[in-house]
């Protein structure tokens, strides 16, 4: 467009340095004149199609855009539904394993299974060897204030420590005799929850479960 516009001046400037010498016939006018009028016109046509090319290309990018970002929204809502199911599953599998190794009073309390599975399991054994250690991953990690967090810290850090080197025993008997090792880790909370208390007289009864 700059080009065809110079072009156009650089003509009237011939076209006057022509007139101002004398040397402009009717044939040079008419020429000049068709020349102007193809360049004008070519001009003219030229910004045309130049402006519905730019809006176009604005309207395709506008477009684009908002396909992009509903479709990022739609992943992101898609990927949220699917944590959201995967909470819901974990919470379910949670309390169906914490009812068949609890019994239903407060504080928690182990069923005669329960019992059995941290005793068959090896838990009971490692657990004082390991008892220190234990209570101390659990005020650095967790923290416990009260009685009832304790208890519940207990269980969240076991829940965790599936890779504890000690527990790979306990692994192999979930293994071979087809329980599940997070259920005879929660249950071996209960011990660390009252070995926890009995160091930590601090917590008393004032703060309750």
């Amino acid at each position: 467009m700059k080009k065809i516009y110079t072009a156009l001046i650089l003509i009237v400037c011939i076209a006057f340095f022509f007139l101002y010498n004398g040397y402009m016939t009717p044939e040079i006018w008419i020429s000049v004149g068709g020349v102007v009028i193809s360049a004008l016109t070519a001009f003219i046509v030229s910004s045309m199609k130049i402006g519905e090319y730019k809006n176009k290309v604005d309207t395709l990018e506008t477009t684009i855009g908002k396909d992009e970002h509903a479709g990022m929204r739609k992943t992101m809502g898609d990927c949220k539904t699917e944590v959201d199911k995967l909470l819901e599953f974990k919470t379910s599998a949670t309390k169906f394993i914490d009812s068949n190794i609890y019994k239903n009073n407060s504080p928690l309390d182990l069923t005669d299974f329960g019992k059995k599975l941290v005793k068959d399991s090896g838990f009971e054994t490692i657990f004082e060897t390991t008892k220190d250690d234990l209570a101390d991953k659990l005020l650095k990690e967790k923290n416990p204030k009260t009685k009832y967090d304790t208890q519940e810290m207990a269980r969240a850090l076991l829940d965790e420590l599936t890779e504890y080197p000690a527990f790979q025993p306990i692994k192999k008997y979930a293994f071979e005799h087809g329980n599940d090792v997070t259920q005879i880790l929660r249950a071996g909370a209960i011990l660390l929850r009252d070995y926890y208390l009995k160091k930590h007289p601090e917590i008393t009864d004032a703060t309750g479960y």
